[in-house]
């Protein structure tokens, strides 16, 4: 995939600046590393795994009757 594509570019951007106080606000990114890492996966890996769509199929059927 180019490094232009959209799901490319969401998966690496880190937004700038502070947030308010409070409770840490749980984002998508971080709940996808969180799951990632149960399964033994980086995020570099995962992408790597999803190029291989049987591999990628695979480890999605185990995950998912879980």
């Amino acid at each position: 995939m180019p490094h232009i594509l959209l799901p490319r570019v969401a998966m690496r951007w880190t937004p700038q600046g502070k947030r308010n106080g409070g409770q840490p606000r749980e984002t998508w990114r971080r709940t996808v590393e969180r799951e990632l890492k149960n399964r033994g996966l980086t995020l570099q890996k995962a992408s790597a795994t999803a190029a291989d769509r049987p591999m990628w199929r695979s480890l999605a059927v185990a995950s998912s009757t879980q």
